[in-house]
This record gives structure tokens, C-alpha cells and sequence, in this order.
């Protein structure tokens, strides 16, 4: 409720209460097996006879016993009273792995301190008393990705008082002979270290191993353990080298070619120009905020480190980090800025613990740059609060809440000044303060007040209803929409574009959706093809939305469709597979609706490579394309895993022409009362003759009394010439304000023949 979301919790100690100390008081060898011994193991009030596996078990040591009936977390078992080649065994001296804890890397049963007591629940002793939240942090709030700035959040709602942080600033053993250069503050606008001496870099104490292990994190050594402590605590990631690995000094500096480095993880990376990057005089250290280098990591035998603390430019290093593939924590933190009055802090706290834990001496820290943080200042009052939430708080109450937050707030007049702490980056505005006082009052505490009556317009955005009405005309036209992803398989995309970097995606959510779509087409096929793979054979599906295109920025809204199998189902009357035509008297629907007859439109033979060449055309009004229809491209079909004809269409949505119906105005449905006539024509035309050319040359012999054209027949058969074919039209006539004469209907059969005859080189038919 205050803004920071718990997506889990896990506390071991309720599932280890079954588990006790106990002592193994004696161990001797199993007769008949090598591996085995018999242990004798003191409870609290018994003895118990355990046969056990593992090679550290001996007289003397202190164990976890599960006792008969307990359950066993780690494979969901009840242990029980069994023979183990022979011998009695009453129960189980367990291991981390057994009881689902993070392991350490040790072997064997678990060994628990001499001082442990006998009998006791053995939580605490493996540092499992510590219950872990997981919560799941905004981007905005870089400064609750430490437990210190959680910890203020929930001091600030009630719950507990936030520790001050008494640090002390280590004494300087000595001055350190390495420098620290910095070619560019807006990269680095502070680099902090220390050289510290003598150290030895032995194994964590129990409660730093248990601390990381809990939250996930395998300890390492005490020095690199102690600055993952510090990184999970505050947010500050920190690095330590191994200095005798170091020459000279240290320099930041962005790369000015490529370079090859050797990271911790033992992978290699090209690094491409432009990456900040630690070097010594010889090569590079470090990839900054990101990585540390394998040639100068620390390890057992380290005794003299140099331990640094930084701030890297956010931009700069998630940059960096997308281009390499690199997710660290460190990369995590940076990228979503690190506050940079704390730098130092961390670097005191961490030089500390080292110099307790691993004892040594360390130098003076060595300081380049400074926190460019300026003070910021914002004005609030009262009344925004009341304004945007319908809170009314006195001025005292919201600087209590803001001050517990860490913010600095003094009154002048009837407003608040208040001064922004550096860890906050995501605050800037009056607003922001608002949603601070807020969650820490209580979301569930603002008023409920019901709006007033109004009597508004509902305005609808005239693209989302001209979206809204294609989807509703192909509903009723016996489509069914779906939604997918407005990415695709790269793979996928090369049957049907080009492959362009810029719609390359860098970090794709699966393998599978790594490409900007250019076309729905490819995803509506992928839906066929899985309805047709589980015996859906006739359908008909649709979707609207984005498509992408690598020269524009502009994102285009286009329509497709994809018909499949039968027109009708069960249909008494038979049925028949649906063809290009079915998909043409969609498209005609469309732009029908859109005030456009498809017949005026022009349809050229320069559709997509992935559309059949011989059954498919683009429309196109005057310079601008509409779109495209036709059979999808056989081969691409089974590419597609298709395996029947499909017949698409493409309309682009943002080419179609404004509706009248946008300006309420509709057209007179008008009727005459006069004869209509129809006159059948059967022309022989050249065979390469486009029919609409033909239907149009019709038409426009009297566009006021030809009310229609109609093709019913083409034939190219026996008793026409080779090259020739065959149109035959019904035409439909009618005068709106008389009855047709006979000398009416002979001139338009006149102007009919010669349009026809003299434009295409048209014979009229013999019937």
C-alpha cells in the first residue's frame, strides 16, 4: 500500500520447527558397508541409533535431527524407522540441501556451533530465523533497491524507527602510492577508493554467509561478499581489485575503438566504442558499473586490494549493458541512478567491515570529482492536496509525513518549501509530492466523494471509431477477430520483408517474438495454422492494429483478414471453398462504408511477393495504395504451416477516405418509378484486357442512365481466337424522370459499341 509490492515471502523457521539440535556422542563403522557409520546421537530426551552416509560425521559434532514422522522439505518424505543393511536407524541427520536451504558449497550433514544447545529448534543457528520478502521495485524508485531505503519507507508508515548510521571514517594507516584519473565527469562524475593492506581474504562469518544466501546470493570470499552486503544495504555497488594486479593506477575513460575483455563471469566481450571503461597503464580492469575484469579479481591468496565506490552516468551504462547482454546488479542499480552523497559513505562502512573482518590497514581515501547533486527545491501546499486527492491535511501533518521520508521541509506563508534528498531522482514536481504524502497516509483513506451529475457528450476520437466500424462490418460479415503480438520470429518475417535492423528487437521477451511485425498477415497465419491443426477447417479471422516500418517513425494502422475452407457450414444448399472474389466483396464492404466504390478504384498486378502472381492485386486510389488482397503465395502457405489456400487482405487504415457519416451526413436513398431495362454484351477483347477497364468503359458511355455493369461470364474456348477471350456483361439501364424510348435505349447500345470497340479493339459476340 505504500507502493512497494510484495510478490513473495518465505520464512524457513515455520518448516524447520521440526528440526532440533542434537549431538552425535558416538560413531563407528557399518559391518557391512564401507561408506556407512552407525552414529549414537543424544536428543534432549534420548538416544537415538542413526546409520548415516555422510564423511563428516563424527563423535562430537552438533547436527540437525529429524526425528521419526518428521517431513523432509526437500523431496516431500516422512522419515521413518527402517534397517539400513542390517542395522536399526531411528531418524536423520540432514544437509542444507535436504532441508531446501541455499547451500554453501560445503558437504555433507549440516555442523552446527559447539554452543548450539541440544534440543533447541535449529533455525537460528542456520541463520533461517531471517524471514526474505521479495518486492518488486517501480523503475522510479532506485532508492528502495537497497534494505536501508525499504527500511525508511516502512519507519515512515509506522512500522518501526530508522536506525541512524553511525559511521566512522577509517583511520589512514598510510598514503597509497595508486591515482585515480577521470577523463570525462559526466560519465563519472565521482570516483572514490581506498588502498587497504595486509588483509586476508578468508571465508564470510555465518551471519554475512547467511545474510546472501537468503536472498540468493552464493558467497564468495569475505571481501566480495562484504561489497555485494553493501550493494543489497544501501544500492550502492561497489568492486574491489586485487591491487598487486594493478599497475599504477586506475583511469576512466570512455573506449575510443573496440577492445576485447575478460569479465568475472569468464566470458570474453568485444566492447564496442564508446564503452566507459577502469583501465591500469596496461588493460583494461573493468567494464564501470557493469563488470569487473577476471585479471585483477580478487581470490583466497589476495592480501592488498583497491576498493572503489562510484557514480557512472545512468544513460551511459544502460547503453552499455543492452548492447553486451549483460544483467548484473550493479548494472541495475546504476542505470536507474545511485545516490551520490552516500558514495562515501559506503566506501567508509565497507572499508570498515573488510579491515574487521580481514584485518589490515587501509590509506586515505582517494576522491576524484564530486556529487553534482544540486538542492533542489520544490513549493507545495495543502491545497493541491485537497486539490488532486480530496485529502485535507494541516501543514504539520504532511511535513511530519515528508521528514520521516527524509525530505527537508520548512513553512513560508501558507506553502511548504520543501528540499528534495538526494536519493529521491524520480521527484521534480508538486504532483510527485503529492503521491509521497499519499501513500504513506493511505490510499484507503482518501474520501470518497461520488462525481457530480453532467449531461456530456460522449466524443468518441474518430480514429478509434473508424477502427471501431471495420471491426464491427467484418463481425457481421462472419470474421472473428483475434489479438496478437505486435512482434513476430524474425525467422518468420524473412518470408515476408526484408530483414531491417531497426525493427530487430535488442531484448526480445521470448526468441520467438523478436522482430517488429511489418504485416499482421504472418501472425494471422500462425492462428490458421493452429486452428487447422486441431480440425477447425473453415473460418474466418481478422485483426486491427500496428504494423512497423523501419524508414518511417510513424506507426501505420492496418486491417487484414484471412479467409479459410468453406463459405457457409452445413448449408443445405452445399457449400463451396471460398476464393479471391470472397475477399474482394470484403474489401468493397469496407470501402462501400467508407463512401468508395471499388469499381472507381484502380487494381494493379504489383502485390507482395507473398501473395499468388497471378491471383492477387493491389487497390490503389490515384497515387495512394489502399492496400492488397488475393491468394496468400502457395509456398509461403506451407512455410506457414498452412496447408490448405488461404485468401488475405491488407487495407491500410490511415489511407482510407474520411467517412461522410464522420459530418452526419448520409446520401438520399432514392428510387425510381420508372422501367429499368437490362442489355446482355458478350465482347471479345484481347486476353491480357483487365475486366474492370472494360466494366468502367461501360459505365461511363452515360453515367446518368447506366445505373450498373455486371460481369457474368468470361470465355476463352473453342471458337475464339488464340490471345482473345470472351467478356460478357449484363448492363443495367434506367431514366430517374421518364420512361426509356426505343431511340433512347438504340443510343446508349450506340455510345455502348463504339466506347468498347474504338478504346479496346472489341469485336461484339455472335450469340
Amino acid at each position: 500500500m505504500i507502493g512497494l509490492e510484495m510478490e513473495d515471502f518465505i520464512d524457513h523457521s515455520e518448516f524447520l520447527s521440526k528440526f532440533e539440535v542434537a549431538e552425535i556422542i558416538e560413531s563407528k563403522p557399518h559391518p557391512d558397508a564401507d561408506k556407512l557409520q552407525i552414529c549414537t546421537v543424544r536428543t534432549k530426551n534420548e538416544t537415538l541409533q542413526i546409520v548415516c552416509g555422510a564423511s563428516n560425521a563424527r563423535t562430537g559434532l552438533k547436527v540437525v535431527l529429524a526425528k521419526v514422522g518428521t517431513l523432509i522439505p526437500n523431496g516431500n518424505f516422512k522419515i521413518k524407522a527402517t534397517k539400513i543393511r542390517g542395522i536399526d536407524s531411528f531418524g536423520m541427520m540432514c544437509s542444507k540441501g535436504e532441508l531446501g536451504l541455499p547451500e554453501d558449497g560445503s558437504e555433507g550433514i549440516i555442523e552446527l556451533p559447539q554452543n548450539a544447545i541440544i534440543g533447541k529448534q535449529v533455525a537460528s543457528y542456520l541463520g533461517a530465523d531471517d524471514p526474505v520478502f521479495f518486492i518488486n521495485i517501480t523503475p522510479n524508485r532506485a532508492d528502495a533497491l537497497g534494505v536501508y531505503g525499504i527500511a525508511r519507507d516502512l519507519a515512515a508508515s509506522g512500522l518501526g524507527r530508522l536506525k541512524d548510521q553511525n559511521i566512522i571514517t577509517p583511520k589512514s594507516s598510510f598514503t597509497s602510492n595508486y591515482k585515480v584519473s577521470v577523463n570525462n565527469s559526466k560519465t563519472c562524475p565521482l570516483f572514490t577508493m581506498r588502498e587497504i593492506r595486509g588483509v586476508n581474504n578468508t571465508q564470510s562469518p555465518n551471519w554475512l554467509k547467511n545474510l546472501l544466501l537468503n536472498i540468493g546470493v552464493e558467497p564468495i570470499s569475505a571481501i566480495v561478499d562484504i561489497t555485494n552486503y553493501i550493494c543489497y544495504s544501501f544500492g550502492q555497488p561497489m568492486h574491489a581489485y586485487d591491487a598487486t594486479k594493478i599497475n599504477s593506477g586506475l583511469k576512466v575513460d570512455v573506449l575510443l575503438e573496440e577492445a576485447k575483455f575478460l569479465a568475472l563471469n569468464e566470458q570474453e566481450y568485444n566492447l564496442p566504442k564508446d564503452s566507459l571503461v577502469i583501465s591500469d597503464s596496461g588493460e583494461i580492469q573493468c567494464l564501470a558499473g557493469i563488470i569487473g575484469g577476471q585479471k585483477s579479481a580478487c581470490s583466497k591468496n589476495t592480501n592488498s586490494i583497491i576498493l572503489e565506490a562510484a557514480i557512472f552516468d545512468a544513460s551511459t551504462i544502460a547503453k552499455c549493458g543492452r548492447s553486451l547482454h549483460i544483467d548484473t546488479d550493479s548494472r541495475y542499480r546504476f542505470e536507474r541512478n545511485v545516490d551520490q552523497e552516500f558514495t562515501t559513505k559506503a566506501l567508509d562502512i565497507a572499508t570498515n567491515l573488510i579491515i574487521e573482518i580481514c584485518g589490515g590497514e587501509s590509506s586515505e581515501a582517494i576522491i576524484e570529482g564530486h556529487a553534482y547533486n544540486k538542492p533542489r527545491e520544490i513549493l507545495f501546499s495543502a491545497q493541491l492536496l485537497t486539490k488532486k486527492t480530496n485529502i485535507s491535511l494541516e501543514n504539520i501533518d504532511i511535513i511530519n509525513i515528508l521528514s520521516k521520508l527524509g525530505f527537508i521541509c520548512s513553512e513560508k506563508d501558507d506553502q511548504i518549501s520543501v528540499t528534495i534528498p538526494s536519493w529521491r531522482y524520480d521527484v521534480s514536481i508538486p504532483e510527485d509530492l503529492v503521491e509521497e504524502v499519499v501513500r504513506i497516509y493511505g490510499y484507503e483513506n482518501i474520501p470518497q466523494t461520488p462525481l457530480p451529475n453532467m449531461n456530456a457528450t460522449k466524443i468518441i476520437p474518430y480514429d478509434h471509431k473508424r477502427m471501431s466500424d471495420i471491426k464491427r462490418l467484418l463481425a457481421t460479415s462472419g470474421y472473428t477477430e483475434i489479438t496478437t503480438w505486435s512482434f513476430m520470429d524474425s525467422v518468420k518475417a524473412k518470408h515476408f520483408t526484408k530483414i531491417e535492423d531497426g525493427l530487430t528487437l535488442q531484448n526480445p521477451i521470448s526468441s520467438e517474438l523478436d522482430y517488429m511485425r511489418p504485416s499482421i498477415l504472418p501472425n494471422i497465419l500462425t492462428a490458421c495454422a493452429n486452428n487447422l491443426n486441431r480440425s477447425f477447417n473453415n473460418f474466418s479471422l481478422f485483426e486491427l492494429g500496428p504494423i512497423f516500418n523501419d524508414t518511417s517513425d510513424k506507426v501505420v494502422n492496418n486491417a487484414c483478414g484471412v479467409r479459410v475452407g468453406k463459405d457457409i457450414e452445413n448449408n443445405v444448399h452445399g457449400q463451396r471453398d471460398v476464393d479471391v472474389f470472397d475477399i474482394k466483396a470484403d474489401i468493397a464492404m469496407i470501402l462501400e462504408f467508407y463512401g468508395l466504390d471499388i469499381n472507381k478504384c484502380q487494381f494493379k498486378t504489383n502485390a507482395p511477393e507473398y501473395y499468388h502472381p497471378t491471383r492477387s492485386a493491389s487497390i490503389n486510389l490515384g497515387k495512394k495504395t489502399l492496400g492488397y488482397f488475393g491468394q496468400v503465395h502457395p509456398i509461403i502457405a506451407k512455410k506457414m504451416d498452412v496447408k490448405t489456400n488461404a485468401f488475405a487482405f491488407e487495407i491500410n487504415i490511415e489511407a482510407l477516405p474520411i467517412s461522410k457519416a464522420k459530418f452526419g451526413k448520409k446520401s438520399e436513398y432514392k428510387i425510381s418509378d420508372y422501367q429499368a431495362i437490362k442489355r446482355d454484351y458478350a465482347f471479345i477483347v484481347d486476353q491480357e484486357l483487365a475486366v474492370l477497364d472494360l466494366i468502367n468503359c461501360v459505365k461511363n458511355s452515360d453515367k446518368k442512365l447506366i445505373k450498373d455493369v455486371i460481369l457474368f461470364d468470361i470465355y476463352n474456348g473453342e471458337n475464339i481466337q488464340q490471345g482473345r477471350k470472351s467478356v460478357a456483361l449484363s448492363v443495367n439501364i434506367q431514366d430517374d424522370n421518364k420512361t426509356l424510348s426505343k431511340d433512347d435505349i438504340e443510343t446508349i447500345n450506340t455510345k455502348i459499341l463504339d466506347n468498347v470497340t474504338g478504346k479496346f479493339n472489341a469485336v461484339l459476340r455472335d450469340c
